[in-house]
């Protein structure tokens, strides 16, 4: 009786994530190579969020690669929360990926944050009073030296890190808190509940590397890319009463903008939606 299995041949179309392959005379392991190559996939949605990712046997396959290297790289995917992992049955690319929105104004800032409070968890890493740079007393407006309240936060969605948070709060305004709360409550609820009244933030968005403690924070390679935000937060007298610099997975996390178009007297333009 002839075998009704059918064999791959040189002329069988293969699956994108096929088209990669590793190469052995590259300085990186052969398990981090693939690792890069699934990960990457599911960056871009040849991996859709929710699918099922290619079995160890068809990986093994495609990519002539032992089972031990096929192992690590989808252990390295799991340890990076890019996919969940259920004994004897296939992989599958994490389903969720939470999106929010940077609006124009504060208030619209600090309902975002209220709301991303909701979705997910803070562990505080560190709370201590240090002497401020140069550089941060001339943010804050306060003399070099000067002790300010250095917290650090990491913010999960369920077991997943996604954000590193700094932040630094002049002393005055420090002691109007319970920074332990932090892990709690939102940092800007709890700066309202102690009277500061919020009047304007300046805010810069750019890129960086992860350092190797931010790197081992969030679980990914050291020098990864990561989202960096740095905001600045003033009171209605115009007083510093933070500066907090965040870097996000940009896996997970990635801000928007909402535009409208709006007649202006150079004839139509974008602008900024307000809330």
């Amino acid at each position: 009786m002839p075998n009704s299995r059918r064999k791959t041949t040189e002329t069988d179309p293969k699956p994108d994530w096929a088209t990669f392959e590793i190469d052995p005379r590259l300085p990186s392991p052969l398990y981090q190579q693939l690792f890069r190559h699934l990960r990457n996939g599911i960056y871009d949605g040849t991996f859709a969020r929710g699918s099922k990712l290619p079995s160890e046997n068809q990986l093994i396959a495609r990519l002539e690669v032992s089972r031990v290297t096929v192992r690590r790289a989808i252990e390295e995917l799991a340890a990076h929360g890019l996919i969940t992992r259920q004994q004897g049955k296939p992989s599958v690319v994490a389903p969720y990926k939470p999106q929010t929105s940077l609006v124009a104004t504060v208030e619209g800032l600090v309902e975002n944050n209220r709301l991303m409070g909701h979705q997910t968890t803070v562990k505080l890493l560190a709370c201590e009073f240090v002497p401020a740079s140069q550089e941060l007393a001339t943010k804050l407006k306060v003399r070099r030296g000067q002790k300010t309240l250095w917290t650090v936060r990491l913010r999960s969605l369920g077991d997943t890190p996604f954000s590193y948070a700094v932040t630094y709060l002049p002393c005055a305004i420090a002691r109007r808190i319970d920074p332990h709360q932090m892990a709690n409550v939102p940092l800007i609820k709890l700066l309202e509940s102690a009277g500061v009244e919020i009047g304007r933030a300046d805010q810069v968005i750019s890129a960086t590397a992860a350092t190797k403690e931010i790197a081992k924070a969030l679980r990914i390679e050291n020098k990864a890319p990561l989202l960096l935000s740095e905001r600045l937060v003033f009171d209605v007298q115009d007083n510093p009463v933070e500066f907090i610099s965040v870097v996000y997975r940009p896996d997970i996390y990635h801000y928007g903008i909402e535009l409208v178009r709006d007649k202006s007297d150079n004839g139509k333009v974008w602008s900024s939606a307000t809330t």
